[in-house]
């Protein structure tokens, strides 16, 4: 009777938990289409409201850092509470904001109580269950962390066509409530070490170094040209160098770089950032061969995507079912087998690739994805005390923040190369000495002047037309290479990951998990 109440208690705090992240995750992706409402309602500029969603993420790798501290200081469980307080009010805050000022402010709140939520959220379930409960703990969450950015386009559209751009944040506001007053009953007071110190360096460095770096990596239109981002780049750098080397060398540091030591952990999170590159080369690039190169809406972009994010929490519950029947590593090389393959399938799509075509490829990639996602965060977790799991969970989450932020740099600026030799050479070819190109330009001149159209403006719209088309067909070729080359980086890892060893959890007596 006992062991069944306290299993009943360990899924009631993993729902609270995953009510929680999806909120937080939710709200990465979910505005991003509200963009111009927002500029009509603030009658703002592009450039202030790209504020509104960068204050959001630059928050997440600012706070994220320091959860550690707050949970090892506070208590796991008011620390969890408080952050979903300011997770809720600055929801409703940016719901009635009458400027873009207090917008930014309220995604400020917002982005602390989520980087709370995300980072001990995990803490949380790694400490509550047991090994044995592990994989299906983090296939759970998985779930939620895949489902959340892919549903948020869908659901942003879907809002926005059918009621007010501020009903994306009044959405949050019953979960929000539900969830603080279920943690509040739920969760056991947890201890904590009211003697710790704060790192005051550490904090201070990695908050330049990470909104720096975040910043410049965050933009939609990076440009390397521009001084700012060079400096900006530099003292982020230069910052989170010197965030590394005073961590090593304290005794309480915000972040425990020395558990990086553990071969399997430190593998995993560069595992787990190449499983988010591949993940990104299909939550990124898609979106911009579905909306600008086939012409399809937000939603209908939405649709065709989503169904990735359900195969991802599919897999992740399945791995938690059957996954300590086999070797995790088997798993995970099944998965890099599975979407390096499906990556160089992805890198044949053309404008007459079928929708349910592109879906079922996304749906087979997001297969992978969660195969690999949840056997390797299983694993590289398995060897550490459950003391270490705080330090562990914050430094994961910051280290996917910036590998993140890396990876779909790497993915835009590879694209964004092809893009341009693709183009030269495509347009090269359109000449008077290239029969064929010059017997579409007098299609469409022909087609043009029937019309009633001037034969001079006739012209300039096929020449206009033509060029239209090779830039459409640039863009495709670029992306099928990206495609490609995310590919090969998938083979590669597959060696360390075979090379990962289960470590056996050790157990203290330090309880954070059920607060």
């Amino acid at each position: 009777m006992e062991n069944k109440k306290e299993s009943s208690s360990k899924w009631l705090i993993m729902s609270v938990v995953i009510m929680a992240i999806f909120m937080a995750n939710l709200d990465t992706s979910i505005i991003n289409i509200s963009i111009t409402k927002m500029m009509q309602t603030f009658n703002a500029s592009i450039d202030q409201i790209q504020w509104v969603v960068s204050a959001y993420t630059l928050t997440l790798g600012v706070t994220i850092p320091s959860t550690s501290y707050f949970g090892d200081r506070f208590g796991t469980k008011n620390v969890f509470v408080i952050a979903l307080i300011l997770f809720t009010l600055g929801s409703l805050l940016c719901g009635i904001s009458w400027n873009e000022t207090i917008m930014i402010i309220a995604r400020v709140i917002q982005g602390i109580g989520g980087a709370c939520i995300i980072s001990l959220g995990m803490t949380i379930l790694m400490t509550t269950f047991d090994k044995s409960e592990l994989g299906m703990a983090i296939g759970v969450m998985g779930m939620c962390v895949m489902a959340a950015p892919a549903l948020g386009p869908s659901l942003g559209g879907y809002i926005i066509q059918n009621f007010n751009w501020r009903f994306l944040f009044f959405i949050n506001l019953p979960v929000g409530i539900a969830a603080t007053i279920m943690a509040i009953l739920i969760f056991k007071k947890s201890e904590h070490k009211s003697s710790k110190k704060f790192d005051i360096i550490g904090f201070l460095t990695s908050s330049i170094g990470m909104s720096c770096v975040l910043y410049v990596l965050g933009k939609s239109d990076l440009d390397w040209n521009d001084i700012k981002n060079i400096i900006l780049m530099i003292v982020g750098c230069y910052s989170l160098l010197i965030f590394v080397v005073n961590e090593l060398l304290i005794e309480e540091p915000l972040l425990d770089l020395k558990l990086l030591k553990n071969y399997t952990f430190c593998m995993s999170n560069i595992i787990m950032n190449v499983a988010m590159l591949a993940l990104y080369g299909g939550v990124f690039l898609m979106p911009i061969f579905l909306q600008q190169i086939k012409g399809l809406d937000s939603m209908s972009t939405g649709l065709i995507l989503f169904p990735e994010a359900i195969a991802t929490a599919i897999s992740m519950i399945l791995y938690g079912k059957i996954g300590n029947k086999f070797d995790v590593r088997l798993f995970a090389v099944f998965a890099l087998i599975l979407i390096g393959i499906n990556s160089y399938s992805m890198s044949k799509i053309t404008l007459d690739t079928p929708n349910i075509d592109i879906t079922i490829l996304l749906m087979i990639r997001g297969f992978g994805v969660g195969f690999l996602m949840a056997p390797v965060q299983t694993v590289g977790f398995s060897g550490l005390p459950k003391a270490a799991m705080s330090n562990a969970s914050a430094l994961t989450n910051t280290v996917k923040q910036v590998g993140t932020s890396i990876g779909v740099t790497i993915i835009t600026s590879i694209m964004q190369h092809r893009n341009v030799v693709d183009y030269s050479n495509l347009a090269s070819q359109v000449t008077s000495f290239n029969k064929n190109s010059m017997k579409l330009f007098e299609m469409l001149q022909g087609a043009l002047i029937k019309g009633g159209i001037s034969s001079s403006d006739a012209n300039g719209i096929a020449l206009s037309k033509i060029f239209g088309e090779v830039a459409s067909q640039a863009q495709l070729q670029a992306l099928n290479e990206t495609m490609f080359i995310i590919s090969i980086i998938t083979a590669i890892v597959i060696i360390p990951t075979l090379l990962l060893k289960q470590g056996k959890q050790e157990e203290t007596d330090v309880v954070v998990a059920e607060g």
